[in-house]
């Protein structure tokens, strides 16, 4: 079991199951509803307890009341929340989204998160300690370059690049692997080819660009590769680069860069399988399953 610390975004998600999406001003029933923390980071964070071990989530919920959903389920799944929110009274980033369950499809309404701060703290020195792996998703960039910096020579650093922010250019530096989704371009890259070699002229050690169902391309010390995703009959696809995040973080603290990608992109497409972001961790109750992740 080893310590974690995540940076970045908590939202509150409202999940959706219809039959299918609706028609302008058109009222149907969902056949399956729940609410939960989401966010990158806070997904991540659920992925590497779920292993047993301990995860720390920087991150702002504030104090109203549908803050206090995301924080239970953190909670409730192995996550040790450090609120430190700027603004306790600001509503949380709240996220609707509704699933298609005749062919996995969604629709997802939320607030646009950027411009989100956190208050200044002083504590990643403790949180800092016994703490191998940082996953930084690229809100909060102000904390999360401080902790980055810090981390230099102390833990393993990750970003989650789901897209492009400004200032990341900042962050980069102190990043030792970065897992990119298809929609992250950095200035002046349009191919995949640019961004891998971006990434390794600013000193990341390996790099990788998801897209999906389609192969995870790579590239590490020089070699580059790519692996196959498995194939699954998806039924809801929402959080699985998140899953893939923080399932990495811990492979990543005993595998080669490779093989922590390969181990991670199993748990992603697994977690395809169920709605929702959480019920794949059941999973870990078949043994069979279990040995082949671990």
């Amino acid at each position: 079991m080893a310590r974690g610390l995540f940076v970045g975004l908590t939202t509150v998600d409202i999940f959706n199951v219809v039959d299918r999406h609706p028609l302008p001003d058109q009222k149907i029933k969902a056949h399956h509803q729940a609410v939960c923390a989401g966010g990158p980071a806070a997904n991540a964070a659920v992925a590497y307890a779920a292993f047993g071990n301990e995860a720390d989530l920087v991150t702002g919920l504030g104090d109203h009341p549908t803050g206090a959903l995301a924080l239970e389920d953190l909670q409730k799944h192995g996550v040790t929340v450090h609120d430190y929110s700027n603004d306790p009274e600001t509503l949380p980033v709240l996220s609707s989204i509704i699933i298609d369950s005749s062919n996995g499809s969604r629709c997802v309404v939320y607030r646009n998160p950027q411009g989100l701060t956190l208050s200044p703290d002083q504590r990643y020195n403790d949180l800092l300690e016994d703490c191998p792996v940082i996953l930084l998703d690229g809100f909060y960039l102000e904390q999360a370059i401080t902790v980055a910096r810090k981390a230099q020579g102390r833990s393993l650093t990750v970003l989650d690049g789901g897209s492009w922010k400004e200032g990341l250019e900042d962050l980069l530096p102190f990043i030792d692997y970065a897992i990119c989704s298809a929609d992250f371009r950095a200035p002046g890259c349009s191919s995949d080819e640019d961004l891998l070699g971006f990434l390794e002229d600013v000193g990341v050690k390996g790099a990788a660009i998801s897209h999906g169902a389609e192969p995870i391309i790579y590239r590490t010390e020089g070699t580059q590769g790519c692996l196959s995703a498995p194939q699954v009959d998806a039924v809801d696809t929402l959080g699985a680069g998140d899953i893939l995040h923080g399932t990495f973080c811990h492979h990543i603290l005993t595998n080669p860069f490779p093989k922590s990608l390969e181990r991670a992109a199993l748990s992603a497409s697994h977690s395809c399988l169920s709605y929702g972001t959480r019920k794949w961790i059941s999973h870990y109750n078949d043994q069979d399953y279990a040995n082949e992740i671990r």
